[in-house]
């Protein structure tokens, strides 16, 4: 009878749960994407449901350095960061709104609730080895993006 429980109760969460439990935009399109402040720079890490260690590095990485050096613009709203999974149903999309064919770190400049432009930070994968230099590649990169903001 337990076990019967527990596996209904699991079979409940998995459901409930669907494609909404990983991290990421919803489907809603890249316009909806950031839902918040219409002016602000978006940080997407884009990744598959296979991942090898470097696709996990890339991800904390980006996270960390996010977290860490742009503190204050992510609390304002000014830098949003968001972990998407381009199989999960409904964001497939990115794939062509972004032309990815990998795991990858996109920018994104948004201005009145519109995309002005946006770049795939595809020398990331020159620094697979060295966090410091993916890193300071990705900082000088947001940076950029940040001033364009102003």
């Amino acid at each position: 009878m337990k076990k019967s429980v527990l596996a209904l109760l699991a079979m409940f969460v998995v459901l409930s749960c669907g494609a909404g439990c990983s991290s990421g935009a919803s489907g809603a399109g890249t316009k909806d994407a950031f839902a918040g402040n219409p002016n602000h720079v978006g940080v997407y890490y884009f990744h598959t449901s296979f991942r090898c260690p470097n696709c996990y590095n890339m991800e904390k990485w980006t996270q960390e350095l996010v977290e860490s050096d742009f503190k204050d613009e992510q609390a304002s709203g000014k830098l949003v960061l968001k972990i998407i999974n381009t199989e999960t149903r409904g964001n497939e999309h990115f794939m062509a709104d972004y032309q990815l064919y990998t795991k990858s770190v996109v920018l994104s400049l948004v201005k009145d609730g519109k995309q002005v432009k946006f770049i795939n930070l595809s020398k990331v994968w020159d620094f697979l080895r060295n966090g410091d230099a993916f890193k300071a590649y990705v900082k000088d990169e947001i940076s950029k993006y940040l001033k364009a903001l102003e």
